[in-house]
């Protein structure tokens, strides 16, 4: 947690949210600094099965990733230590595995770009560095607005599936008046009140608590 704060009472699973480019990856560095806690990213373990893609389908692969990145956040939870899920959690199918987890807490932190025209500048000047050999990772991520447009259109949708009772914490990484740290310190609050909400209810069982 940030200075003077203690680690939360029970796991916290942090899953971002969100489309290539809308600064997911920079909040999530920032929220997991806060919380002081691991921060796992699917693209880490996607790039390294690139030389799989010649003997597997790039669907297959991805999946793959996704498994193994399920995988490690459990062993985390199973430690009692808290996690931030850098992915785009864009199928129901992905937040389930979470949800499945025991003891642990699950907070959706969604990344909506209210700035369309920098969400396109960032994603394109993401693009032309990994283009140039100077991106390092995600390699296999969109790199021009026209290749995020294709991807949107594969979605057909499924990333706009309802999430229940998950909590959930909009955020906009493209406004120029609130920082990154501004979103994490945003992020850590509203964990801190949702788990000071719960320790209520339970120890008041008597008492309706959404």
């Amino acid at each position: 947690m940030a200075d003077g704060q203690s680690p939360p009472a029970r796991p916290v699973v942090v899953a971002m949210k969100g489309h290539p480019g809308s600064g997911k990856s920079t909040a999530a560095r920032a929220i997991a600094a806060a919380l002081r806690c691991p921060l796992l990213d699917k693209d880490d373990v996607r790039d390294c099965t690139l030389p799989l893609e010649g003997l597997a389908a790039a669907g297959i692969l991805n999946e793959l990733s996704y498994a193994v990145l399920w995988r490690m956040v459990e062993r985390q939870v199973r430690l009692g230590l808290s996690v931030v899920i850098d992915s785009p959690l864009s199928r129901r199918a992905h937040l389930d595995a979470l949800t499945r987890l025991t003891g642990a807490l699950v907070v959706i932190v969604e990344c909506r770009p209210g700035d369309r025209e920098e969400w396109r500048r960032r994603l394109e000047k993401r693009g032309a560095a990994a283009a140039n050999g100077g991106g390092g990772d995600g390699s296999h991520k969109p790199k021009t607005w026209a290749e995020l447009e294709r991807l949107l259109e594969g979605y057909q949708g499924c990333t706009d599936y309802e999430i229940g009772d998950v909590p959930r914490v909009a955020v906009d990484t493209t406004d120029p008046a609130v920082d990154v740290q501004a979103i994490a310190a945003k992020v850590v609050d509203f964990i801190t009140s949702h788990l000071a909400s719960q320790s209520f209810c339970e120890k008041h069982e008597s008492l309706v608590c959404n």
